[in-house]
């Protein structure tokens, strides 16, 4: 049976694969960055829909032996182009190569987009154009140990934008890690959280979101599987609806935060102006040496400045402490994310390395602060 490709970033390959099981879909097998599940459309609308911490949903479409740039240009042109293109479509094509051969991964997608193209030329005359930044068909080619493997992107535009932010602020952490965070730290409905460096709201948001069982994808309009012949509108619609009407609404005082930067709090109060979250998320304009939360928090995950992504300095180690000791228990969960293992030791307690990734090309790792 074909196999969709989930992607997500590396090391939350599990954490996926637990989400996917979780939801229903059966038959799944981890792979490098993603998760393999059957498929069809309903694995589509559902996974681009509903999970949290997918970054796209790719389709395949051929797969085949590719030792060279020959085969690969032959192999691609006997794809049926005209069942998911047209002259008066644009595509795009992300490529991801390793092969002694084809040793570069721009030279390889445009040797697929040369067989698409000629392949219009040779039925119309015309080709379709390339529209790098909004196209309505994104393809993505892997070629991996001599196997090429086309796909179509059913996300359109990565999953994490979830479209409710209306701007970024320095140092955003992408919606989709931010979600994968929260639930590898064990936040749900219930559970009390605050975010006492809580920027444009990413943490906040996502957390409310999770709480309310309300559907990764409710605030977008697009996803990239409008596009493809198997799409039928009536049974998207009807997916849908059966989905937004298990969201729950959100208790208010269970998700908290701050952040002393006026500029970044107002951007943060206008994002959850624009969502079902304005007035149910407690928001102050506080820094962290001097914020109280309206309610004892349970658990505790912030971003707070570190390294190249803002000016480290040590009031946020002494803000942090004593946050921590002011308004935390004994039961309360506190994760700290930075690239500076060194913040996470001052802080008053022993810091453990829970997961270590890469978070706009800079190395994270996210620390529990362990119980003293």
């Amino acid at each position: 049976m074909e196999e969709l490709f989930i992607s997500c970033p590396h090391h939350f390959e599990e954490l996926l694969y637990t989400e996917l099981k979780n939801l229903g879909i059966p038959k799944l097998r981890l792979g490098f960055c993603g998760v393999f599940a059957p498929a069809d459309m309903i694995n589509v609308y559902l996974i681009n829909y509903c999970s949290r911490i997918a970054t796209r949903v790719l389709w395949p479409l051929t797969r085949f032996g590719c030792p060279d740039k020959e085969a690969l240009y032959t192999m691609a042109k006997r794809i049926g182009w005209a069942k998911y293109l047209s002259i008066d479509k644009t595509f795009a094509i992300d490529a991801n190569v390793s092969h002694h051969n084809l040793t570069n991964s721009l030279f390889a997608a445009l040797v697929v987009k040369d067989a698409i193209c000629d392949y219009f030329r040779d039925k119309t005359g015309e080709r379709p154009s390339i529209d790098i930044q909004n196209p309505d068909v994104q393809l993505n080619l892997f070629i991996q140990k001599g196997q090429a493997t086309l796909y179509i992107d059913t996300s359109g535009a990565p999953l994490h934008k979830r479209g409710w932010r209306l701007e970024n602020t320095e140092a955003t952490i992408h919606e989709s890690l931010a979600a994968a965070l929260l639930i590898g730290a064990g936040f749900k409905n219930g559970v009390t959280f605050c975010d006492p460096f809580c920027g444009s709201g990413t943490f906040l948001v996502e957390a409310a979101m999770i709480a309310t069982n309300t559907p990764a994808g409710f605030f977008r309009k697009s996803w990239g599987f409008m596009q493809m012949p198997f799409y039928r509108e009536e049974e998207w619609l009807k997916f849908k609806e059966t989905a937004d009407s298990k969201i729950i609404p959100l208790e208010k005082g269970m998700i908290c935060g701050s952040d002393k930067d006026i500029e970044t709090f107002k951007t943060c109060y206008r994002h959850l102006k624009g969502t079902s979250f304005r007035g149910l998320i407690e928001l102050e304009n506080q820094d962290v040496a001097t914020y109280h939360p309206p309610t004892k928090p349970k658990l505790v995950l912030c971003n707070p400045p570190y390294g190249k992504r803002l000016e480290l300095n040590k009031s946020v180690s002494l803000g942090l402490t004593a946050f921590i000791e002011r308004e935390c228990t004994e039961d309360t969960h506190i994760f700290v994310l930075t690239s500076e293992p060194a913040l996470a030791d001052s802080l008053g307690r022993e810091a453990k390395e829970e997961i270590a990734f890469k978070n706009g090309g800079m190395s994270v790792s996210l620390y529990y602060l362990e119980k003293p």
